[in-house]
């Protein structure tokens, strides 16, 4: 075809200088803390990047698990909680400011969801985005929902220009075995009561603080073999049972190919770890994968379980994950992420020895905005 005959559209884009071209379809593509750094590259690249449309195309193109923001969660509200976070590439991947001291108050942090964290103060919930320092307080709740509250934030960028996102609570009424849903809304900046409640739970089963959104369901572990699950959407509340666990076998809900599964893992001899994928209505075990993950032997006195020889085995256990192809593993001295499809094995150093109360949160390095 000549030249001539081409559409208009085409022929520009076949004139367009190779910043054009980095501009409008790599940036989207790159993470929070690199996007940054570019600002410095021209006047016009600075205000593209600043531009409230190239964060919505970011917060949708760019989903790669950056890091772990974790915390120790304590019974009783800390006033002072040590907030840390983990980066996977801190050239690439970061936030100005860990401790999240850019908030009013100290915080606790509870909830991810693409690149935003819901986080709780003394009498107060706060949306931020860690890698822009823009924050919002919430309005209160009508129900009182705790000091370490089963809550969701729900984010979801794609198709979602104005960058709404919800927050969903699951409150258990006092004195009866029901759960209530009570949901804010950045849309109306308000709070409304859920018409579905759960009456699947049992009797003695509380709800564990936090809580995760994957595909469009809220989840929340318990202090039973089951979790609940709450489709934003449709405001239709589930309970599923989740397989027993032996002692020490930490595991974790995470998202594997399209499927939510639930994941455990425990050493069992040497460098050797079994990892045990659920999934399904009935969560009956899909898979059972067996790796050599090279590691040395950290000096612990804690186990996994009680086998014949108990000093030889690594404490352990399962992190959530938003990468469909990835376990990820944490001991004492390191952290595995171990990819499915291609059995590869990469590794960090572990902020710290396994500790099952303590919280991690699976973090995307976004510019999504928040509505203040």
């Amino acid at each position: 075809m000549k030249a001539s005959e081409f559409p208009k559209d085409i022929l520009r884009k076949v004139d367009m200088k190779i910043k054009d071209v980095a501009k409008s379809h790599v940036l989207p593509i790159l993470p929070a803390k690199s996007l940054m750094k570019f600002r410095a590259v021209s006047k016009e690249w600075n205000q593209w990047i600043a531009s409230p449309l190239l964060a919505y195309q970011q917060s949708f193109s760019f989903q790669k698990l950056s890091g772990y923001f974790f915390q120790r969660v304590d019974d009783q509200f800390d006033p002072n909680p040590s907030i840390g976070f983990m980066s996977l590439d801190r050239s690439a991947n970061g936030v100005p400011s860990p401790s999240l001291d850019f908030l009013p108050e100290r915080v606790k942090v509870l909830s991810c969801s693409s690149g935003l964290l819901l986080c709780q103060g003394w009498d107060s919930y706060y949306v931020c985005n860690p890698a822009t320092k823009d924050w919002k307080m919430l309005p209160p709740p009508q129900y009182y929902h705790g000091s370490d509250p089963a809550v969701v934030l729900a984010f979801d960028p794609q198709c979602n220009i104005e960058s709404f996102y919800q927050v969903i609570a699951a409150v258990p009424l006092l004195g009866n075995p029901v759960v209530c849903f009570e949901i804010y809304s950045s849309e109306s900046d308000s709070w409304s009561c859920s018409s579905s409640d759960c009456l699947e739970l049992e009797n003695s089963t509380s709800l564990e603080g936090g809580g995760s959104y994957i595909k469009g369901v809220a989840y929340w572990n318990t202090s039973s073999n089951e979790v609940l699950a709450f489709d934003v959407k449709n405001e239709i509340p589930a309970v599923l049972n989740m397989p027993d666990q032996s002692e020490g076998e930490g595991g974790a809900l995470t998202l594997i190919g399209d499927e939510v599964c639930y994941v455990t893992a425990y050493n069992d001899s040497g460098d050797v770890f079994v990892i045990d994928i659920y999934g399904g209505m009935d969560m009956s075990l899909k898979r059972s994968v067996s790796v050599n993950l090279g590691s040395k032997k950290p000096r612990t006195d804690q186990v996994c379980r009680i086998p014949n020889d108990p000093c030889s085995l690594v404490c352990c256990e399962i992190l959530p994950c938003i990468d469909s192809d990835t376990v990820v593993i944490h001991t004492d001295e390191k952290i595995y992420f171990y990819h499915l499809k291609g059995q590869k094995v990469e590794t960090v150093v572990s902020p710290g020895p396994v500790d099952y109360n303590k919280r991690f949160l699976p973090y995307i390095n976004s510019l999504a905005m928040v509505h203040a």
